[in-house]
């Protein structure tokens, strides 16, 4: 498995031991109690959440249940807290925040990048997986392929990044005819563009490249490490006024942290384990996030 993200570090992820907050012993701090949705959800046994459809990090199976590094702890913790049904919507990344505002869904399930504008919005919990960009491209089509969002925008390629995606907006700002710049709704129709050649590049998350790349006979080549994106750790978010469910969800994952339960889990699904992770809390993510 590649691990050039590793080498480059995620931030000094390694030092964060040192951060208050670690996983061990922790006391989450006092904050202004809803306690509604968390008694709602337990009265019920069941909650409404929404993913997005981009294996291996989340996905909704077709019998409508969660699957993904972020759905499988997710399923986990909730059952815990004796919330047993999981009604699950997929929806774009762009969609995800706004579904929650508005009350579609009681939580994100998906492993949304943790940026500085979505924790102005959202609360996260701690990341469940590190990841950083990649460019997808076809040596046949592109054979000098740029090392950098950067120099793809400058170069004038045509390049393709998801729809509310974190990246979405790296390109637009680097690209000098921003018509070069197409949207696309899931990593399936963004390689579909690729291998159609309507785009150069493809944009988008490592471990979804990767993947895909596999299962399509390994069509087309990846670029990554991408020096001008740094890794960024994802995970499920609450809205901030969901304090006791928020805190509850929290105590349990990070029982399954200490434990090794989280670590298989992830693992499974292909994501490495970075120096640091244990005690990389979401807030801190939020600091260390662009």
């Amino acid at each position: 498995m590649a691990s050039g993200w590793s080498r480059r570090g995620f931030l000094g992820l390694a030092a964060a031991g040192t951060v208050a907050g670690a996983a061990s012993g922790i006391v989450l701090p006092a904050q202004a109690q809803s306690g509604n949705l968390l008694e709602r959800l337990k009265a019920q046994k069941s909650i409404k959440v929404a993913v997005a459809n981009q294996p291996p990090y989340s996905s909704l199976n077709p019998d409508g249940s969660i699957d993904g590094a972020a759905p499988a702890i997710v399923k986990t913790i909730l059952n815990r807290l004796g919330i047993t049904k999981i009604e699950a919507s997929a929806v774009a990344y762009g969609e995800l925040i706004p579904g929650l505002q508005a009350g579609r869904w009681d939580m994100i399930a998906a492993s949304m990048t943790i940026t500085k504008a979505r924790c102005e919005q959202v609360q996260y919990s701690d990341p469940v997986v590190i990841d950083g960009a990649c460019m997808g491209y076809v040596s046949a089509n592109l054979a000098n392929p740029p090392k950098t969002i950067k120099e793809a925008g400058e170069r004038g390629l045509k390049v393709g990044a998801l729809t509310g995606g974190y990246l979405l907006p790296a390109i637009q700002a680097a690209a000098k005819d921003k018509g070069n710049v197409t949207q696309y709704t899931d990593t399936p129709s963004l390689l579909d563009g690729l291998q159609t050649k309507r785009i150069d590049i493809a944009l988008a998350s490592y471990s979804a490249i990767r993947d895909l790349r596999a299962q399509r006979n390994n069509a087309y080549e990846i670029v990554f490490p991408v020096p001008d994106d740094i890794p960024h750790g994802s995970g499920p978010a609450f809205r901030k006024a969901d304090t006791e469910f928020f805190d509850a969800f929290q105590t349990e994952l990070r029982k399954m942290k200490q434990s090794g339960e989280a670590q298989k889990i992830i693992t499974g699904f292909g994501f490495e384990i970075p120096p640091g992770w244990l005690e990389l809390t979401g807030l801190k993510a939020c600091e260390l996030a662009g």
